[in-house]
């Protein structure tokens, strides 16, 4: 039987509980878990502004979480690199999750691949809360 692929995108910065949450609940409904890191530019179009914490390192804090299999840089989530290349047969958006991918972000990823997981734990400090704030009030300004 081959193994059942699944795939979360993010940013992943200041990586806090709400992350490992949305990773681990991911991980359970497929057999291996790839994560694909979004990149500086990529946050840079979307946030109008670059993540406080550099790709090479929000790629090193995910890869050393158990349930993550394997972790990929990448500048866009497109649909036909995901299947194509990667072979990932569903992909995971995230409900009320800071720097996870949700539905709307992932529009070019045809309806029926995508798998939608509710809005879990998020981060409780206030630091941490006000800059996620801060960055998201700013990303809807940029449009």
């Amino acid at each position: 039987m081959v193994p059942r692929l699944g795939c979360v995108a993010g940013v992943f910065d200041l990586f806090h509980v709400g992350h490992v949450d949305v990773l681990e609940r991911a991980r359970r409904h497929c057999d291996r878990l790839v994560v694909a890191v979004l990149s500086d530019d990529w946050a840079l179009d979307a946030w109008g502004g670059r993540p406080f914490v550099p790709l090479l390192e929000r790629a090193q804090i995910v890869e050393h979480l158990r349930c993550v299999d394997e972790v990929v840089a990448v500048d866009d989530v497109r649909s036909d690199w995901l299947t194509g290349v990667l072979g990932v047969q569903t992909v995971f958006a995230a409900g009320g999750t800071d720097g996870v991918l949700g539905v709307d972000e992932l529009a070019g990823i045809p309806a029926g691949l995508i798998t939608v997981l509710p809005a879990g734990r998020g981060s409780r400090s206030p630091i941490l809360r006000a800059a996620i704030d801060q960055r998201q009030s700013r990303s809807s300004n940029v449009a």
